[in-house]
């Protein structure tokens, strides 16, 4: 019961967030999700145990809300996020430390307290090139610059269908393809890698965030 209080808190919290703009442009997202941080880390606990090692298919069953395991490509540490708002499609998920992601179809569109955050991305030629495993799609990030300003970066992305391959989360396998989007813009180039299944559900992937953030590790729980 405690957590589900705490749960409820988080999502009426962030359901008074409301996006606007056709980027997903709303800063005031960064310091509403620092608001909830003590709640947040009420919720999760005090103690820093990598999940991996912790979280059992039992433990995910049994949680009120759907989880994801996050983690930076540069950090050994990876961290839990649970969902707690869901609205036309966009999904929100908290982490202890108050950080947050809102993912669309899978792909990361905004992130809140991670620094040098993804304030807002246009998925909407990437996510059915996704699903076809190939393609050219464009694909649009906007970022915060130095005088509070949206700087708004664009890439040419190329999608490729690499494998078939069977993944294992925490317990649970999955028949996925391995899909490969490689892009390239004036600021440089990224690539990320998709595991999904037949039905079109991302349920691993790593996918580059911002130069300051770099590339991030993704699991569907």
């Amino acid at each position: 019961m405690r957590i589900l209080v705490k749960i409820t808190a988080l999502l009426t919290a962030l359901l008074l967030v409301a996006a606007c703009g056709p980027l997903m442009q709303n800063q005031s997202m960064s310091s509403a999700v620092q608001g909830i941080g003590a709640a947040a880390s009420d919720l999760w606990g005090e103690t820093s145990v990598d999940p991996r090692v912790s979280l059992t298919k039992d433990a995910i069953d049994a949680a009120p809300n759907d989880l994801l395991l996050f983690a930076r490509v540069d950090e050994e540490m990876a961290s839990t996020f649970a969902r707690v708002a869901s609205n036309g499609g966009l999904n929100t998920w908290v982490s202890d430390a108050a950080e947050s992601l809102t993912l669309q179809s899978g792909l990361v569109v905004a992130t809140r307290g991670l620094g040098n955050d993804l304030m807002g991305m246009d998925y909407s030629e990437v996510a059915p090139a996704l699903v076809r495993g190939s393609g050219s799609a464009a694909r649009i990030h906007d970022y915060l610059g130095g005088e509070d300003q949206i700087v708004r970066r664009s890439y040419l992305c190329e999608i490729t269908t690499l494998r078939s391959e069977v993944i294992e989360i925490i317990q649970s396998r999955h028949d996925t393809r391995v899909v490969r989007e490689a892009c390239i813009g004036s600021e440089g180039s990224f690539t990320n890698l998709y595991w999904i299944d037949t039905a079109g559900e991302i349920w691993q992937s790593r996918q580059w965030i911002s130069a300051g953030i770099g590339a991030v590790d993704i699991q569907r729980l």
